[in-house]
């Protein structure tokens, strides 16, 4: 890139890893929806394969293993962090999600336990919701919570780069 050489980037991690940070310039093809070919990608483009840490990057290129100027990023974007190169990221980083998630949860807890001390001790049974929403985070990776609160307004992915979602 230093000497001029046209480098097509493309990003396999999932649209919302790509939002929290990517290379300039990348384009996000996520590794799930990748194809046994690039679409747009001219003869001769030297495509660089780059994930989180290189991993999903190694699958990518053996997805293309056919094409000869493909190349993987080793150690991916934190390599690429660590040697202190620019990362396009957000303006303003909005609160995280899993800050929020904990904030809604707390909120809930001490809902249910106020209301279940001076209105009716059946209040209590609110407190079940986060309760049942960080049990199964931590046992699946899944929180209905999260879910939620990423669907909100002030969550809404700010696309810096390019996305490209591959149709199936």
């Amino acid at each position: 890139m230093a000497s001029g050489e046209h480098l097509r980037i493309i990003d396999v991690r999932t649209p919302s890893e790509f939002a929290a940070g990517h290379i300039p310039g990348a384009l996000n093809i996520p590794l799930s929806e990748m194809k046994d070919e690039i679409p747009g990608l001219a003869a001769g483009d030297q495509v660089v394969f780059v994930c989180r840490s290189g991993k999903r990057s190694v699958a990518a290129c053996q997805k293309l293993a056919n094409q000869p100027d493909v190349l993987n990023l080793a150690g991916g974007t934190m390599a690429w962090k660590a040697a202190g190169l620019e990362i396009e990221s957000p303006p303003q980083a909005s609160r995280r999600l899993d800050r929020q998630t904990h904030f809604v949860a707390g909120l809930l807890l001490l809902a249910a336990f106020g209301l279940s001390l001076t209105v009716s001790p059946g209040w209590i049974y609110l407190a079940l919701l986060p309760t049942f929403g960080l049990m199964l985070d931590a046992l699946t990776g899944i929180c209905p919570m999260t879910l939620i609160l990423k669907r909100m307004p002030w969550n809404a992915p700010t696309h810096h780069g390019h996305t490209l979602t591959v149709a199936k």
